[in-house]
């Protein structure tokens, strides 16, 4: 056949067979990126044997006969298993994206220049102790022994044409601060009451802020600041600016967010009457590809740990040892400041500070930005040189934005040189009573935690840890003077002054990111707590078990985190209710949600209509007051991000008129019956059902039209490359939910989470033994060909757990060995 078709054979030689070697090498490369997991393999810097052992998740169980090879093998595993993500971290916390991601990556690398958090890294690596820093430094030379050995990277580095650079000490101290930013984001907050006191007025202005003072505008109207020159409050415009900058970076890293927060709680033997003591934690943060945190147990000679560890850092942040077992929640603390400061006028190298006009401190950063794709029809793009000052309080944080004629600093705990945040998370890990747990929190700096407890004796309790500021004057709430010591820190509230409870007469403590603090509390710690629905959740989960003589053991503690129920939605549905419906449309929305549970569950109808409803009535009431921008786009994402934190709780009052007059038209608002708004957000919300599920609701259901999304830096942003590499399930969930989820309207035109809880543990305490359930929320591997990629996603969404120390007929097991010979480790 082929001798009567010349250019067919042509084709098929020439063209086809070479392509098909190609793609069948590339393919064979690729899946030579994947990590041996069984064998024997020597290692350059092992001092002994370890021994490693994967479930049939991936998840690694290691035995080694020193603490400093268990930390060494967890830098190992990290880069067998989550090599990309390690580099990606690392150049975000370096400010160095742009050599990978190029021009889109630019500002958000001056960022993090301008923070300098490579800088603050070497200064607190000089405030650890030697047991610590031994830590930190055999996980990174795990990390540089494999990549040592290495022949094959995974795609990403393959696509991006990069090899990894070693890793130093300060690359993991450098991430634990952008966590430590992720989950302290208060800078932002100050920003958002800003560009509010400007648009409302003071009654709608404390329905968006509750726990502010009056008027966070309040020091401009101080006497001998409303006639100084000096005091300049940022500008609408400018706020905006600021602000759309931060949506930016949530969005593009998965940083900050109102959803940030977490579960946790702990009951006492006395409520579970086995002798068993009950620890369950979720933490939310950001959604990604892969999941930030990595499953692990490690024994070495004093070590016996198991928990979540945070990539980049070799101890198990949240977890348990043979005595204890622990988790957090962000305490939402208030651990930044902004201050304007006052330039010179005939020379913008010095401020103001007590009278005298002293230099910045300036430094120069130079940024490397990739050319654009493909290459070869770019001019290469000339790198970067940006200048950063900073004042006495810390890094001038707007000279990136270029409209701003007043300098504003950033204060914030974990610049500060004593930073020894790691020092807490490397001591609980040895910690075997509250004694020893509490002087171990005593070193954390940032981010400041709830912290929740319990040990095999059946005890429990919960402290609140991390340096918070104790201010001159003000509250923290927004931007202040920097040209004398008026809002100056003065100190910091003594730690054990911080809240905390051990084996309170309940028999259980709890955290949801409330108001941890006793009545009469006489510190200042945040003005921005969340909404007490879950924890009051947790607590009616809880009593109501004991109550009913049902016992509280660990299914309780499965379905609690499974719960889906939410009681500030049903409260403010019947407020919706009491509104009567305008036409056929809205009367069948009106029977759906009398009938409703509450329960945002995948196959509800009800919590899609409700939802759908909520958000389309928060855009409607505060829409109308913030007339002007909310039709600009710049503007409309930054209101957007504004309003998405309002809870359901808050809605009910704008519409009871005990909140200011929040009932106004859209176009030119004017104060109308708040009858009007709720018939029009409901005519909003079924004309978007209508258009992203059809006409029928048979397809409304609350999983249909809402999903998890798992986004992958950079290949989400690669249509081609999307679908293999990003991540999507239905979901059902709110954010006042314990299973809690956020959605927004995304590109899909679907409701999209990207929020939620990392992964979810449940320990059981008892004097016999530590029973530890656990699931990670994507998989344990960053590489895309590895089963272990994603084989986590839906047995999370469904709540499903797995025994740490799990026995199975596919588990591996791996030995590393100390080299011997010339003979290097392989995969």
């Amino acid at each position: 056949m082929l001798k009567k078709h010349p250019l067919l054979s042509r084709i098929l030689f020439f063209v086809v067979g070479p392509l098909v070697v190609a793609v069948s090498a590339g393919w064979w490369r690729l899946h030579e990126s994947l990590p041996n997991e069984q064998g024997r393999l020597e290692v350059e810097g092992l001092r002994a044997p370890v021994s490693v052992e994967r479930d049939g998740y991936g998840v690694p169980n290691v035995v080694a006969r020193n603490d400093r090879d268990a930390y060494f093998a967890v830098g190992y595993l990290h880069a067998q298993d989550r090599m990309w993500q390690l580099e990606l971290q690392r150049r975000m916390a370096q400010g160095r994206l742009s050599e990978l991601l190029g021009k889109d990556a630019v500002q958000q690398d001056i960022w993090f220049r301008t923070l300098g958090l490579m800088r603050s890294a070497h200064e607190a690596w000089d405030a650890l102790s030697p047991e610590a820093r031994d830590s930190l430094q055999a996980y990174a030379d795990g990390i540089n022994a494999w990549l040592d050995a290495r022949t094959a990277l995974p795609v990403e580095f393959v696509a991006l044409g990069i090899r990894p650079d070693p890793w130093t000490v300060y690359d993991s101290l450098a991430w634990s601060k952008v966590f430590a930013l992720d989950l302290g984001g208060n800078y932002r907050r100050e920003i958002d009451r800003m560009l509010a006191a400007q648009l409302l007025d003071t009654e709608r202005l404390q329905t968006l802020f509750p726990d502010a003072a009056d008027d966070p505008m309040r020091i401009a109207n101080k006497p001998d600041l409303a006639s100084s020159s000096a005091f300049d409050p940022m500008t609408v415009e400018s706020c905006v600016q600021m602000l759309e900058f931060f949506s930016k970076l949530e969005q593009n890293t998965g940083l900050g967010g109102h959803y940030v927060g977490s579960n946790a709680w702990a009951v006492s033997s006395r409520l579970t009457g086995n002798g068993s003591a009950l620890l369950a934690n979720d933490p939310h943060l950001g959604l990604q590809m892969p999941s930030l945190w990595y499953m692990a147990a490690l024994k070495g000679d004093h070590l016996d740990v198991s928990g979540a560890t945070l990539v980049g850092l070799p101890v198990v942040v949240f977890g348990r040892n043979a005595s204890i077992a622990w988790g957090g929640t962000n305490l939402m603390a208030d651990s930044q400041d902004i201050y304007l400061e006052q330039a010179k006028p005939d020379d913008a190298s010095r401020y103001l500070a007590n009278g005298k006009w002293v230099p910045f401190l300036q430094r120069e950063e130079l940024i490397k930005v990739r050319e654009s794709f493909p290459s070869f029809l770019h001019a290469p793009i000339k790198p970067l040189r940006i200048s950063v000052r900073s004042t006495r309080h810390g890094p001038i944080i707007n000279d990136m934005f270029q409209v701003f004629e007043q300098p504003a600093s950033l204060r914030w705990t974990a610049l500060d040189k004593d930073d020894t945040s790691y020092e807490a998370f490397y001591r609980i890990g040895y910690a075997q009573d509250w004694s020893e747990f509490d002087k171990s929190l005593a070193y954390l700096v940032a981010p400041a935690l709830n912290m929740v407890y319990a040990d095999r004796a059946g005890h429990v309790g919960h402290l609140a840890a991390g340096r918070i500021p104790v201010r001159a004057a003000g509250d923290g709430g927004a931007p202040v003077p920097g040209w004398n010591d008026e809002y100056v820190w003065t100190g910091r509230i003594p730690y054990e002054e911080m809240p905390h409870v051990y084996d309170p007469p309940s028999g259980f403590v709890a955290s949801a990111n409330d108001d941890p603090t006793p009545p009469s509390y006489r510190w200042l710690i945040s003005n921005d707590w969340a909404p007490p629905t879950r924890k009051r959740r947790i607590e009616e989960m809880i009593t109501g078990a004991v109550s009913a003589g049902k016992p509280v053991d660990v299914a309780l503690m499965q379905r609690m985190q499974a719960d889906q129920y939410s009681a500030s939605a049903v409260r403010l549905s019947k407020v919706l209710l009491n509104y009567p419906p305008g036409d056929r449309a809205q009367r069948w929305a009106h029977d759906t949600l009398r009938d409703w549970n509450g329960r945002m569950d995948r196959d509800s109808h009800a919590a899609t209509l409700f939802n759908a409803w909520l958000r389309q009535l928060k855009r409607r009431l505060v829409g109308a007051s913030f007339q002007g921008y909310w039709n600009r786009a710049r503007q409309s994402r930054v209101l957007q991000g504004m309003i998405d934190g309002i809870d359901p709780d808050t809605v009910a009052a704008m519409l009871s008129g005990q909140s200011g007059q929040w009932c106004r038209d859209l176009e030119d608002s004017k104060p109308v019956p708040c009858a009007d708004v709720t018939g029009a957000a409901l005519d909003d919300a079924l004309s978007e059902l209508h258009k992203m599920a059809g006409d029928s609701s048979d397809g409304w259901a609350w999983g249909d039209v809402h999903e998890t999304v798992y986004r992958h830096v950079p290949f989400s942003a690669v249509n081609v490359a999307k679908v293999w590499f990003e991540r999507r399930i239905s979901n059902g969930g709110s954010p006042d939910t314990l299973n809690v989820a956020d959605y927004t309207l995304g590109d899909s035109g679907r409701y999209e989470q990207t929020f939620g809880a990392g992964f979810r543990q449940i320990f059981s305490l008892s004097p016999a033994a530590v029973t530890h359930l656990q699931m990670n929320s994507t998989g344990q591997s960053s590489n895309a060909m590895s089963p272990h990629y994603d084989d986590m996603v839906e047995g999370f969404r469904d709540v499903r757990y797995l025994p740490m120390t799990a026995t199975s007929d596919d588990r591996r097991r791996l030995w590393l060995e100390p080299a011997q010979s010339a003979k290097k480790a392989g995969h």
